[in-house]
């Protein structure tokens, strides 16, 4: 085997014995693999600090729901990790975990190490076949640094420093671009509370919700008959935020009219109420945004220039969902929780393959679209673990069901690679039937003992060959599992190929 790079394995097993045997069998099977042993309670601190290419783990003592909840966990936020969990057949909770998970590989106990040599030769090709090692992802520390954000890539780094960095000057007129549901009034309110005026008022305006003819009057605030239906003063929403800061969202639906009066807000600092002569003055903090391109409206003489510059001394771009899709296992994790804990509904999961078809996902509606549909599948399937088919149809263009006429969920099994069965075919190396001599110039012979022999013989291999997978050996024999599952008891065979 021609090996690109050593893996790097996690071990988070339960006994010391198996951990030595593993360990066995890495140093013959693939020698230089870097081995990291860590106990149950470091295994998610590892993972979130260090680059590894697999984890293998085994339950330890403790609630049934132990391995699945940790491996939900680990999937969620590592989907690029091989996980090789050890399960024990008579612990139905354990297999049951596996299919729902939906986990290509897995191994049993007591082990094999035939079966574990071939896993990790497996392992290895894969690896091999993947390239260079990516470094995986836990909850960064930004996260926690901007209320009402998490993210962990390059994208929403930036974007947290530039927070940073705008909040510190409380001057600036900034002007948020990006496409609805990226986030843009939480982007103005993580500035505001980040600034020396979090303590005054933060005041959000949406211009295109607000009639032409009502803006003005809710902006800038009218006297006592200053206009049919005036019938008392009314202080406007730039004079509340007063040592606060303004947020003007959909600021390219502002008409013209409006533009020149917010204009002079920015150049004079003050402003005039509907009816009045007298000019108040202000100490506003001005955010805009708008998912409308500010700079083509220019062009087409829809927006002022003017005020166009005016606004942007400071652009920040949010960018969409798609550019940064690493941050949906955290998203769908915050979303989750608030969901279900925070409103006592039945927690979700969602597994692996569902995870990967969201990563797939145009996310059209951004952020908000993935909060929809978490609250959707809350709502529907509270408790469960969300798969592929659970999700609405529009997610599903990039998913192909796996047939399964058995009807076990165990899609991808380690034994549905055909390159993998040859090499197990190889190391178990059965007896080909048709080295058997049969003559019958000594008399005759009991043919049904012959064909019964022979049908046994065929099982046993089948069995050997597949290391007791009864699936797999049934559809090796072209048989139907439960045909197979009768003949095994019948015959007496359960356990003789091991």
């Amino acid at each position: 085997m021609i090996r690109q790079r050593p893996l790097r394995l996690l071990l988070c097993l339960h006994d010391q014995a198996i951990v030595e045997a593993v360990c066995r069998s890495i140093d013959i099977v693939l020698p230089g693999t870097e081995t990291i042993v860590a106990a149950d309670q470091e295994m998610l601190a590892r993972l979130s600090r260090e680059a590894f290419d697999a984890l293998l783990v085994s339950e330890t003592v403790g609630p049934p729901s132990t391995l699945r909840e940790h491996l939900v966990k680990v999937l969620s936020y590592h989907p690029g990790l091989f996980v090789v969990p050890l399960v024990a057949p008579d612990q139905p909770h354990q297999i049951h975990c596996v299919v729902d998970l939906d986990l290509p590989y897995f191994l049993t106990l007591p082990l094999d190490p035939l079966e574990l040599n071939l896993i990790l030769q497996r392992l290895q090709l894969k690896i091999d076949h993947l390239g260079p090692r990516q470094p995986h992802r836990s909850t960064p520390r930004n996260t926690r640094q901007i209320k009402g954000f998490i993210g962990s890539g390059p994208a929403m780094t930036r974007l947290f420093e530039l927070i940073h960095r705008v909040a510190e000057d409380d001057f600036a007129t900034v002007l948020i671009l990006g496409e609805s549901g990226t986030g843009k009034e939480l982007v103005a309110k993580a500035i505001h509370g980040k600034s020396r005026r979090h303590a005054h008022n933060f005041v959000p305006v949406n211009c295109a919700a607000i009639p032409d003819d009502l803006l003005e009057s809710e902006l800038f605030g009218h006297l006592k008959g200053s206009f049919t239906g005036a019938s008392h003063n009314k202080t406007g929403r730039i004079q509340y935020a007063d040592q606060g800061t303004l947020f003007l969202d959909e600021i390219g639906d502002m008409k013209p009219a409006l533009q020149a009066k917010l204009l002079r807000v920015l150049q004079e600092k003050e402003f005039e109420p509907v009816g009045s002569l007298k000019a108040v003055p202000v100490d506003t903090r001005i955010v805009a945004a708008t998912h409308c391109d500010l700079e083509e409206l220019v062009k087409k003489g829809a927006f002022r220039e003017d005020l166009y510059y005016r606004l942007s001394v400071v652009p920040i771009q949010v960018p969409p969902l798609r550019d940064r899709l690493e941050d949906i296992p955290l998203l769908l994790d915050r979303f989750v929780e608030a969901f279900t804990t925070e409103r006592s509904r039945e927690k979700i999961t969602f597994s692996p393959e569902a995870v990967t078809l969201l990563l797939k996902h145009e996310w059209r509606g951004n952020v908000r679209e993935l909060e929809n549909l978490v609250q959707h599948m809350a709502i529907l399937h509270g408790g469960k673990t969300i798969r592929p088919q659970d999700l609405p149809e529009k997610f599903l263009r990039h998913y192909t069901p796996t047939a399964d006429p058995d009807g076990m969920a165990l899609d991808r099994h380690l034994f549905s690679d055909e390159v993998f069965l040859r090499e197990r075919a190889e190391l178990c190396a059965p007896m080909p039937v048709e080295e058997r001599a049969i003559s019958l110039e000594e008399g005759p012979v009991d043919f049904n003992d012959l064909i019964n022999e022979f049908e046994t013989e065929l099982i046993l291999t089948a069995m050997r060959f597949t290391s007791g997978n009864k699936k797999e050996a049934a559809r090796l024999l072209c048989l139907k599992r439960t045909t197979l599952l009768e003949k095994i008891k019948k015959k007496g065979l359960e356990g003789r190929w091991t």
